[in-house]
């Protein structure tokens, strides 16, 4: 009994074992099972989306354009905004992953100070809240310029260029200004004909302001990077006053400054550009010329040379436009700010000596006008203003009982001390008890 007891004991010990061993193929099934849903909650925890960094906040002629860095698994983006520190977020837009701006039509108050907050999002995973940005809102106004190209003499100076960089004169003051180093083997440049519009745009603004910074208040580059311009490197010289290309080259090439001039001459010899163009804009018989230089491994397609006059419209930021009007009149230039959008009415209704509207926010406007008339086509004429762009009602109480009157809404907002009217709302029939 107990030998058969004991290797009963044995047998079911070895069909345990047999089983086990049997059972062991599947085991790793049975544990992929497992870890696969470890890994699955693994994976949830560690899917985190990254906080977003915003880059830059610009005043640009239709609002505020905030932008900021792809954040890490990011899908989508909250955009929030407020006005005060103790004010609550309000979200102003929801994007998508993809979008890494976003224009804030909404901020034009001249003077007002705005808030941003992003947080980036993957499904319900939230990121932590970007660093807030504030920046204060000033006008952008559109100016339209007559410009005078010659490009056809801008081209010749493309040769002009190269023959400087594969000649052999291509030195350059050291720092300290005792030694004059040379610089071998430099690439002719290709002409980029997309660059040469954007150089056409800034010869056209260095007319209005003789400067690397544009009169949107933005660097000389910005105008690649508005253009969708591919490149690593990037040169810009600009002059005025030469009449012809060889002239304005010969001043580019300053033979005869020290190392802290040399600015341009470091331009042209670079080696790291491989192409440029040339922008050559008269404006009331003076000569601008702009020199641009980059990297791009983009492909440029031949355009034909512009030698005519064109309108170029420009954007000017600032909170003072009278350092600019001079050289505006000067230049017939024609000067327009953008309008709010329309607004219109919520309801309106009309009570014993009073009527009372209200009415939807209206995009861009910091104030409204409201008008009234007993006839529905003539005779309006201004009966009250909102001076916030917050407030969306209005009690008129200075009508007549028992009467009928007509009116509509004119959203505004103020830019250079002047109201910027946009269109007014469609006209509402009330009647008063």
């Amino acid at each position: 009994m107990k030998k058969s007891h004991i290797f009963t004991h044995k047998k079911i010990l070895s069909i345990l074992l047999a089983a086990a061993l049997l059972l062991s193929p599947a085991a790793p099934c049975g544990g992929a099972l497992s870890v696969g849903a470890k890994e699955e909650v693994k994976k949830t925890v560690e899917l985190v989306v990254a906080k977003p960094v915003i880059t830059e906040i610009s005043n640009e002629y239709k609002g505020l354009l905030v932008s900021w860095k792809q954040a890490d698994n990011a899908l989508g983006y909250y955009v929030f905004r407020r006005q005060k520190s103790s004010a609550p977020w309000e979200l102003q837009a929801d994007l998508p992953g993809d979008t890494l701006s976003y224009l804030d039509k909404d901020a034009m108050k001249e003077g007002g100070i705005y808030t941003y907050m992003i947080k980036g999002y993957n499904g319900e995973i939230l990121s932590e809240e970007s660093a807030p940005k504030t920046a204060t809102r000033f006008p952008v106004s559109k100016v339209g310029i007559n410009i005078k190209y010659a490009q056809k003499s801008a081209r010749n100076m493309q040769k002009m260029i190269n023959d400087f960089r594969t000649g052999k004169d291509t030195w350059l003051w050291n720092e300290t200004n005792t030694k004059q180093v040379y610089t071998y083997d430099l690439n002719k440049l290709a002409y980029d004909y997309k660059l040469e519009k954007i150089a056409m745009l800034r010869a056209a603004e260095i007319a209005l302001k003789f400067n690397h910074e544009r009169p949107n208040g933005r660097m000389c580059f910005s105008a690649l990077d508005e253009s969708d311009y591919n490149y690593t490197y990037a040169g810009e010289n600009i002059a005025y006053g030469y009449k012809t290309a060889k002239a304005a080259f010969e001043a580019f090439q300053e033979v005869n400054e020290k190392y802290a001039g040399q600015g341009h001459r470091r331009n042209m010899l670079n080696p790291n550009y491989n192409v440029c163009a040339i922008g050559h804009a008269k404006v009331k018989g003076v000569h601008y010329w702009v020199q641009l230089f980059a990297n791009t491994t983009d492909d440029s397609d031949y355009t034909k040379t512009v030698s005519t006059t064109k309108k170029v419209n420009m954007y000017i930021s600032t909170d003072d436009l009278s350092s600019y009007k001079k050289t505006l009149k000067s230049l017939g230039a024609k000067i327009s700010d953008y309008a709010p959008q329309k607004t219109s009415f919520v309801a309106i209704a009309g009570f014993k000596g009073k009527a009372v509207m209200a009415y939807n926010k209206a995009i861009g406007a910091t104030g409204y006008e409201i008008y009234r008339s007993d006839k529905k086509k003539s005779g309006f004429k201004k009966v009250g203003t909102i001076t916030s762009q917050l407030k969306l009602e209005y009690t008129d109480r200075k009508v007549s009982r028992k009467k009928k009157y007509y009116y509509y809404i004119v959203p505004y907002r103020v830019a250079h001390d002047e109201r910027i009217y946009g269109k007014k709302s469609e006209t509402k029939e009330v009647k008063t008890k």
